[in-house]
């Protein structure tokens, strides 16, 4: 944490303090990043002493980053003191899929129950300034508004053990939009109206449809991904 120590007009000292993100916070996240865009793909094997050296740190937040990473599910250990990127198989897309479509519609339902205007504005309006066609150039902040959409949703749940548990399969929901990002980008319109949909249904207060729609796009989502999977050469 770093203080400003600055002298005001009639002489008195103020003190203010700066945010700063701890060290191991920020290579936690430098991993973290480098494992979900598939920089460092599955299988991938990991040295402390490498690790530090690309990144400019000591091996300490590197092996603290990597205990937190393995308790998050992104890396293995290797033997004493070896380490590998965890694979992407059609279990962990099951898995994630199954607990999305427990967790998102909760939003919803928790969002018709509170009667929100406000959320459901912020939910409705989600996709207003996207139409057809989406410019390639657009492509990675669609898929950015993907993800908030998403979380948005979640978020209009007041259940705090909801949100913190979706917040902990985040980092693998989002490895698999890495890894679908070059077959979504062919579908990008489609995915639009299948948002767009959702929100539709959303505005009109029709929560069933609303939820009819979410989990539609979310089984669409997850059989496109076992497809991919399915056609990657074996390990």
């Amino acid at each position: 944490m770093l203080y400003l120590v600055f002298q005001s007009g009639d002489g008195m000292t103020s003190l203010g303090r700066i945010e700063t993100v701890p060290l191991g916070d920020r290579t936690l996240e430098a991993i973290r990043s480098a494992i979900i865009s598939g920089e460092l793909g599955g299988g991938v094997p990991l040295s402390d002493r490498q690790l530090s050296e690309s990144l400019g740190v000591s091996r300490t937040p590197v092996r603290e980053a990597l205990h937190r990473l393995k308790e998050a599910g992104l890396v293995e250990a290797r033997g004493r003191t070896g380490w590998a990127v965890t694979r992407f198989t059609e279990q962990d897309v099951r898995e994630i899929f199954q607990l999305r479509k427990l967790l998102e519609p909760v939003g919803l339902e928790e969002l018709e129950a509170a009667d929100g205007d406000e959320q459901v504005r912020t939910i409705a309006s989600f996709f207003d300034d996207y139409s057809h066609p989406i410019a390639p150039a657009r492509y990675v902040d669609y898929f950015a508004r993907d993800n908030q959409f998403h979380k948005a949703i979640v978020q209009c749940s007041a259940n705090r053990r909801i949100r913190h548990f979706y917040e902990v399969i985040e980092s693998h929901i989002d490895r698999g939009r890495f890894f679908l990002f070059g077959v979504a980008a062919g579908r990008v319109e489609e995915t639009l109206d299948e948002h767009l949909a959702i929100a539709e249904a959303v505005a009109e207060r029709d929560f069933g449809r609303a939820r009819t729609e979410l989990l539609r796009h979310l089984r669409t989502g997850e059989e496109l991904m076992i497809k991919q999977l399915r056609q990657q050469p074996a390990p």
